[in-house]
């Protein structure tokens, strides 16, 4: 299980969350919903472990996230330019996680053309499908998307809570869905979760 437990998130200054608990099981899809500047992003990443909380933890199997090595607690972050490094190819940078099947590939329509580029050289649709990817790694077991689709085109959207929800299923991943539109989480996940 991922849990929160008496998190406290101050930033600027400016308490964004007090004595939160809550938790995901295996296999569970949690829905996060709340407006703008609510601080949804900034929760997302304390549960991936990529900011700290200013108290309380972040616990997974009741025991600390892994301070080194890879993470099983993987955040597929709302602008994903902002994880490569734009002197790397993207294949160099999905290669130091792991390399992933042609077909996961094909199902996500990623030309493998497109792992020999440098990620200002691919749209912004394609750098989501390939950090995407790099999420799925065989050892992820809980999957944090943070408004993964909200600037894609609906068929675009459409395929990849396909690709996404299929991978969850078949692999028991615990999810935490963070989004605007409360219509995708009341239609992906098993609950929603409103502060």
């Amino acid at each position: 299980m991922l849990q929160a437990r008496d998190l406290d998130i101050i930033q600027n200054g400016i308490p964004l969350w007090q004595k939160l608990n809550i938790s995901v099981k295996p296999g569970e899809r949690l829905g996060i919903f709340a407006p703008s500047g609510y601080g949804k992003t900034t929760l997302g990443r304390v549960f991936a472990g990529w900011q700290r909380p200013s108290a309380g933890s972040v616990l997974l199997d009741n025991q600390p996230l892994p301070a080194t090595g890879y993470c099983p607690v993987q955040l597929i972050p709302q602008h994903p330019e902002r994880t490569f490094n734009p002197s790397r190819t993207t294949g160099a940078a999905l290669g130091d996680v792991w390399q992933p099947s042609p077909r996961l590939l094909s199902e996500l329509s990623i030309n493998p053309e497109l792992l020999t580029r440098f990620p200002a050289e691919v749209s912004g649709g394609e750098l989501a499908r390939i950090a995407l990817i790099r999420a799925l790694d065989p050892r992820t077991r809980y999957l944090i998307a943070d408004e993964i689709t909200a600037q894609l085109d609906p068929l675009m959207q459409a395929q990849i809570w396909r690709v996404i929800l299929r991978q969850a299923e078949q692999r028991n991943l615990g999810m935490i869905i963070i989004s605007h539109s409360k219509a995708l989480l009341d239609r992906v996940c098993s609950r929603v979760w409103t502060p």
